[in-house]
C-alpha cells in the first residue's frame, strides 16, 4: 500500500468517525416541560410550540426540541411522585408550594445550582429581579426573592417576583337593596367594629328584604374574619391558615392570641342573638359545585355582608365593556339586571387595624424546578436558564409562547391583545406550553408585567377603590418562609383550632376554657412553631 493511499485511507476513517460528532452537534436539545396547563396539548395542532424552536434557533442560536407534558393540575402532585421516584420525570415541573419544595429537596429529586451560574446564563433576568422588576417598584422583596430561591446556598427554584403577588385579594360587599331598606347610604357605612356589628344586627332583626319573616343574618364565615382583621390578625378560622405578627419583639400566633380571644367572645355574643349565619361551619360560603368566591347566603338574601371575592370577581359593567365580573354576573341573574350591591370599608378595630391578609410579592406555586438529573447535565441546564434569558429580553417571542398567532389565537384592539379561544383550546394549540421556560405566569419583562398587570384595566380599577380610607388590606404574615414543622403539625393545630373556635361561638364550650384551648395548641406542635417562628425572627 502506497503512503500516499494509506493516507487517504486515514482520512476517509477521520471523516467517517466524525461525522457523528458533527451530526451530534447539530442535534436540537431535547427539553421536557409540565408547566400549569388547561389542558392537554395536540400535537397535529399545535402551531406556536414548532414556532417557538424556529424562533429561538434563528434569533438566539439555541437549538431545542421542546416537549410540553400535560398534567392535570388538581392532580399535579399526585401523578408526579411516581415518575419522580422513577426517575422519568419531566426536565422542567412544577413547584407548587413551600412545603411541595422543601418535599423535593429532602427527598434528592430538583437540581441546584450556584447563582453565577444562572447570572451566566440568565444576565437578564437576574438585572430585571434584582433591579425590582418593572421602575424597581420591587426592589425592597430582592432579598425575600433570594431567601425563598436558594437552599443550603444553592439555587433550587426560579421564584415569582409580581406586584400582584401582594394585591389584596378580598373587598367587603353589602347588598345594596338592604343598605336602601334600611334607609343607610354609602357615606354611612360602618367603618368601626361597632358601627358594623350595629348593622349586621339592622340586617338580621329589621327585615332588610321585607318579606315579613325572621330569615335573614348580618353575615356568615368571611364577615368574621373580617373581625380578626379588626384587630390586626389573619386569622384562618375556618380552614386556613392563620398569620403570626410581632408584637413587643416576639411573634404570636393569631390562632392562641389574646386578640382572637376577644373576637371570639364578640362572635359568641352575635351568634347567641343570631346575628350570624350558623351554616358558618361548613367552612365556606359558595354551595357546593358552585364557583368558589360566589357567596350563595349574600347573592341569595340570607345574610347583607360577604368578603368572600375581590372587586374583580364583582367588577361593573363599565371597567371592561363587558358583563361584569364572574360572581356579579350570578348576582345579576338572581336579583335582576339592576341589582345593587355596596363596595364597603373594613371595619377598624379599637387601635385603627383593619382588613384582610395579603400575601407576598414572592412566591414559587407556580415556579419552575428541575430535574436533579439536570445536575449532571449543565449544558440543558445552561441552555433551559437561557431560554428564560431570551423570553425576557424578546418581546416577539414571548408575545408568540404566551398569546400564540396574531389573527388565529388573538387579536389586538385599541393597542391591547385579546384572546379568541377559551383556556383549553389556547393549551390545545399550543399557547402557555413554554409558561415554565419563560417565568411562571409571565416573563420577567417589562411588556409581560404590564400586559398582566400594570397595563390591565381591572387593575387599575382594583387600586382606584385601595386607594380610598380602609378599603385597602395590608396585613401581612409576619413569618414569610415555611416553618421547618409546619408540615408535621399545622394541620393538626388547624383542627384543634376551628373545633375549639366553633364551640365557643356556638356556647357548646365556656369561654372560661381558652386557656385550656391554648395549653391544648401548643402541647399539639404550636410550642414548637413558636420556637421555630421566633428563632427565625430573631436571625432575620
Amino acid at each position: 500500500m502506497t503512503r500516499k493511499l494509506l493516507s487517504l485511507l486515514v482520512a476517509i476513517v477521520m471523516v467517517m468517525t466524525a461525522i457523528p460528532f458533527a451530526l451530534a452537534e447539530d442535534a436540537p436539545i431535547k427539553i421536557t416541560v409540565a408547566g400549569y396547563m388547561f389542558g392537554p396539548i395536540d400535537d397535529s395542532k399545535d402551531v406556536v410550540t414548532p414556532a417557538v424552536e424556529k424562533m429561538l434557533l434563528e434569533k438566539h442560536g439555541i437549538n431545542v426540541d421542546i416537549e410540553v407534558e400535560y398534567i392535570e393540575y388538581a392532580n399535579y402532585s399526585e401523578i408526579l411522585a411516581p415518575r419522580l421516584s422513577g426517575g422519568t420525570a419531566p426536565d422542567v415541573f412544577l413547584a407548587l408550594s413551600s412545603n411541595t419544595l422543601d418535599t423535593y429537596y429532602d427527598q434528592g429529586v430538583i437540581a441546584s445550582w450556584d447563582v453565577d451560574f444562572f447570572k451566566e446564563n440568565a444576565p437578564d433576568v437576574w438585572n430585571f429581579i434584582e433591579g425590582g422588576c418593572v421602575n424597581g417598584d420591587l426592589a425592597s422583596q430582592f432579598d425575600m426573592w433570594l431567601e425563598y430561591a436558594m437552599k443550603d446556598g444553592k439555587m433550587v427554584v426560579l421564584p415569582s417576583l409580581k406586584p400582584d403577588g401582594s394585591m389584596p385579594t378580598k373587598i367587603m360587599i353589602y347588598r345594596g337593596d338592604w343598605l336602601d331598606n334600611l334607609g343607610v347610604t354609602e357615606d354611612e357605612l360602618p367603618k368601626t367594629v361597632d358601627e358594623f356589628v350595629e348593622l349586621m344586627t339592622r340586617f338580621a332583626k329589621e327585615d332588610p328584604d321585607q318579606d315579613g319573616e325572621a330569615d335573614t343574618y348580618g353575615f356568615s364565615l368571611t364577615g368574621m374574619r373580617a373581625l380578626f382583621g379588626s384587630y390586626g390578625m389573619s386569622n384562618g378560622f375556618i380552614g386556613g391558615a392563620s398569620y403570626w405578627y410581632e408584637q413587643d419583639g416576639e411573634l404570636i400566633n393569631a390562632d392562641v392570641s389574646p386578640k382572637s380571644k376577644i373576637v371570639v367572645e364578640l362572635l359568641h355574643d352575635l351568634y347567641e342573638n343570631k346575628v350570624i349565619d350558623p351554616e358558618f361551619v361548613r367552612g365556606k360560603e359558595a354551595a357546593d359545585g358552585t364557583y368558589w368566591a360566589a357567596s350563595a347566603g349574600l347573592i341569595n338574601g340570607l345574610y347583607g355582608a360577604s368578603a368572600n371575592a375581590s372587586i374583580d370577581h364583582y367588577r361593573l359593567k363599565e371597567v371592561l365593556g363587558d358583563d361584569g365580573g364572574p360572581v356579579a354576573k350570578t348576582y345579576w341573574e338572581v336579583n335582576g339586571p339592576d341589582a345593587k350591591f355596596v363596595y364597603a370599608p373594613w371595619p377598624a378595630g379599637p387601635d385603627g387595624d383593619y382588613g384582610w391578609g395579603v400575601g407576598f410579592a414572592v412566591s414559587v406555586i407556580e415556579s419552575a424546578v428541575y430535574n436533579k438529573a439536570l445536575e449532571e447535565d449543565p449544558e440543558k441546564l445552561a441552555t433551559i436558564f437561557k431560554i428564560l434569558n431570551a423570553f425576557a429580553t424578546d418581546d416577539e417571542l414571548y408575545m408568540l409562547a404566551s398569546w400564540g398567532i396574531e389573527g388565529v389565537t388573538y387579536t389586538t384592539e385599541n393597542g391591547k391583545p385579546e384572546r379568541l379561544m377559551d383556556n383549553a383550546a389556547l393549551n390545545e394549540v399550543g399557547v402557555w406550553g413554554c409558561r415554565s421556560l419563560y417565568g411562571a405566569d409571565r416573563a420577567f419583562s417589562d411588556l409581560a408585567y404590564n400586559l398582566a398587570f400594570y397595563g390591565n384595566p381591572a387593575t387599575a380599577n382594583l387600586y382606584n377603590y385601595f386607594k380610598l380610607d380602609q378599603y385597602d388590606s395590608y396585613i401581612q404574615n409576619a413569618v414569610s418562609i415555611t416553618l421547618p414543622s409546619e408540615g408535621k403539625v399545622l394541620a393538626d393545630l388547624e383542627t384543634i383550632r376551628d373545633e375549639a373556635y366553633t364551640n365557643f361561638i356556638r356556647g357548646d364550650r365556656p369561654l372560661d376554657e381558652w386557656d385550656a384551648y391554648v395549653d391544648e395548641y401548643m402541647k399539639a406542635g404550636g410550642e414548637t412553631l413558636y420556637k421555630e417562628a421566633n428563632e427565625w425572627f430573631a436571625n432575620k
